[in-house]
C-alpha cells in the first residue's frame, strides 16, 4: 500500500504535465460519456418516430394536387357570399378518381383497408354559416362543406386536417350506406336550430341529423358529413377525390406504395405517411452517426493521452527503476508504484470529466439537437386546405410537425458517471502494461553502469 501511495505522490512531480494530461483526459472521458448518452437518446427518438409513423398511403390525381396548390381567384362567375364580399368558393371541382381504382387497390397484397374522400362546397345551400375576417378586414361567409366518408371509415378528418369529435347522437352504421342521414358540425347546427333528429335540405333532398360533432378549426365549423354512396348520388359524382390505403404493417408501407404506383401509373400521386417523416429520421440518423464518430474520436484521444503520459513518465525514470530493482525491489513492486500513478491520473481526470459534463452537458447536446420539421398547413379560403379524409400531404405534415423530437440532455446521471469511472479505470488497467513491459526489460547493472 505504501508503494501505491508513493506512486500517487509521484504524479505531482511535474505539475504542468499533470495539468495538461488530466485536462485532456478529463475532456475525452466527458465526451465519451456525453456521446454514449446522446447516441442512446437518438436511438430512443428514432424508436418513438417509428411508433408515430402510420401505415397510411394516399392516392390523388397529380393534376388535382397541382390544382389544390393554386388558390381560387375571384372574378366573373365566382360566388361571393355574405358581408362585404371578397372570397371565391366556386372553384373547379377536382377530377374524381374512378370507383374502379378503389376496387383495384383494395385487392393488392399487403393492403389492410381502404378509405375514400369526397368533398364538395355547397354554394347553393340555404343553411346559415359562420363568417371569417380576411386580413384586409373583409367578412366572408363560409359555405357548407359536404364530406362523404366510406362505410367503416375510422381515420377520417375534416377540412385542414381537423379531427371531428362526436358530442351528441351517433356516427354512421353499415345500414346508413345509402340513406339520407348526416352528422353536422355543432356550430352549423346551432346557426340553423338543428339538433339530433332534425331535418334539413341539401341539393333538393331531405336529410336527417343523426349526430353532432365539434372541431378545432374554424373552417371545419361549417362542415357536415354524409355517407359516401349518398354523397356520390346527391352530387352526381362517379368516383372520389382521394383514396387512403392502409398497409398491414409499417414495414410493408413502402412496398405497397410501390405496387400502387406501378399499377396506377404516373397520373396518380402516391404518398406514404412515412415520407413526411424523412427529414426527421434523416436528422436523427445524422445526429446518431455524428455522436458515434465523436465517441470513437474521444475514446482514441483518451487512450493516446494516457498511453503517452505513462510512456513518457516511465521512460524518464529509467534510473529510478534500475535503482529500485538493484536494491531488491521486485517487478511487481515497481509496477504497482507506476500503476498507482496511472490510477491517480485517471481519478483526477474522472473528477474533471464529471465537472465538465455537469456544466457543459446541455451545451454539447444543443450542438447535436434535432427539431421536428414544420409545415405550413393552414387552409386558404379558396382551397380549404388539402387535409381530406384519411391522411393527405397536409395532414401528414401536421403530424410530423407535432412530433416533439429533441435529444435528451447529456447531463450527469448514474449512467454517465459509470461510463466515466469505468472507462477511466479500464484505461488505467490497460496502460499498466507499458510499465510492466518496460520494467521487465531494464537490467539494474546496465543502468548503474551508465550513472
Amino acid at each position: 500500500m505504501d508503494i501505491i501511495i508513493r506512486g500517487m505522490r509521484n504524479v505531482l512531480r511535474n505539475p504542468l504535465r499533470l495539468l495538461l494530461v488530466v485536462l485532456l483526459l478529463g475532456a475525452s472521458l466527458m465526451l465519451v460519456a456525453a456521446m454514449v448518452s446522446l447516441n442512446s437518446s437518438a436511438q430512443q427518438q428514432l424508436t418513438n418516430v417509428h411508433k408515430e409513423v402510420g401505415t397510411a398511403i394516399t392516392i390523388n390525381y397529380t393534376a388535382n394536387e397541382s390544382q389544390n396548390d393554386t388558390p381560387a381567384a375571384g372574378g366573373p362567375g365566382s360566388t361571393n357570399r355574405g358581408g362585404n364580399g371578397g372570397g371565391s368558393f366556386n372553384r373547379q371541382s377536382p377530377t374524381p378518381i374512378p370507383n374502379s381504382v378503389i376496387t383495384t387497390v383494395s385487392h393488392l397484397s399487403g393492403v389492410s383497408s381502404v378509405e375514400t374522400n369526397l368533398r364538395r362546397t355547397d354554394t347553393n345551400s340555404t343553411l346559415k354559416t359562420s363568417s371569417i375576417q380576411t386580413p384586409n378586414g373583409r367578412s366572408i361567409s363560409i359555405p357548407p362543406t359536404v364530406n362523404g366518408i366510406s362505410t367503416g371509415a375510422t381515420h377520417f378528418t375534416l377540412t385542414g386536417g381537423s379531427t371531428p369529435t362526436l358530442v351528441s347522437g351517433r356516427s354512421f352504421q353499415t345500414n346508413d350506406a345509402n340513406t339520407n342521414v348526416a352528422m353536422v358540425s355543432q356550430t352549423l347546427a346551432s346557426s340553423n336550430n338543428l339538433s339530433v333528429g332534425s331535418t334539413f335540405t341539401l341539393q333538393g333532398k331531405t336529410f336527417t341529423v343523426i349526430g353532432l360533432f365539434t372541431t378545432d378549426q374554424q373552417f371545419a365549423n361549417s362542415a357536415l358529413v354524409i355517407p359516401m354512396s349518398t354523397m356520390q348520388s346527391v352530387f352526381s359524382v362517379n368516383g372520389v377525390d382521394s383514396i387512403t390505403v392502409y398497409a398491414q404493417t409499417y414495414e410493408q408501407a413502402d412496398a405497397v406504395a410501390a405496387k400502387i404506383r406501378t399499377t396506377l401509373g404516373k397520373s396518380y400521386d402516391v404518398v406514404t405517411e412515412a415520407s413526411t417523416y424523412t427529414s426527421t429520421i434523416s436528422a436523427l440518423n445524422a445526429a446518431q452517426n455524428s455522436s458515434k464518430l465523436a465517441l470513437i474520436v474521444a475514446i482514441v484521444t483518451a487512450t493516446l493521452v494516457i498511453i503517452f503520459a505513462v510512456f513518457i513518465t516511465v521512460h524518464e525514470r529509467t534510473v529510478e527503476i534500475g535503482t529500485l530493482k538493484a536494491i531488491g525491489a521486485s517487478h511487481w513492486q515497481v509496477i504497482r508504484q507506476f500503476w498507482g500513478e496511472v490510477l491517480a491520473l485517471s481519478v483526477v481526470a474522472a473528477l474533471i470529466a464529471v465537472f465538465l459534463l455537469a456544466t457543459l452537458g446541455s451545451v454539447i447536446t444543443r450542438a447535436f439537437d434535432v427539431s421536428s420539421p414544420t409545415a405550413a398547413t393552414t387552409p386558404t379560403p379558396g382551397g380549404f386546405g388539402r387535409g381530406g379524409f384519411g391522411a393527405g400531404r397536409a395532414l401528414f405534415a401536421q403530424q410530423a410537425a407535432n412530433l416533439n423530437v429533441h435529444l435528451s440532455s447529456a447531463t450527469l446521471n448514474v449512467q454517465t458517471l459509470l461510463i466515466i469511472v469505468g472507462l477511466g479505470m479500464g484505461l488505467a488497467v490497460l496502460t499498466s502494461v507499458i510499465p510492466a513491459w518496460y520494467v521487465a526489460r531494464i537490467k539494474p547493472a546496465e543502468v548503474l553502469r551508465r550513472m
